[in-house]
């Protein structure tokens, strides 16, 4: 594998990554409207919305990062075990 072929790869991944990210923080207020009711329960006496919010994108937060490391560490040691 070249240089150039790892960033096209990094590139791809970090698009579907954003995207999926995107998605997910767009996807709040549609639901806020779709369910008000179900999104203002309380949960352990803090709003669903918030918790789903803070909990949610933590979690993902973290997801997308060992993702994106692990893959990335891979195809760099693919293109250095290919010299």
């Amino acid at each position: 594998m070249t240089y150039e072929q790892m960033q096209a790869k990094q590139l791809k991944l970090s698009l579907l990554l954003a995207v999926v990210f995107l998605i997910t923080v767009f996807s709040v207020p549609f639901l806020n409207a779709a369910f008000p009711s179900q999104m203002l329960t309380p949960v352990l006496g803090i709003p669903f919305v918030w918790l789903f919010v803070g909990i949610l994108f933590h979690v993902e937060f973290w997801i997308i990062a060992v993702v994106y490391t692990r893959c990335s560490n891979r195809w760099e040691e693919e293109m250095t075990d290919g010299e």
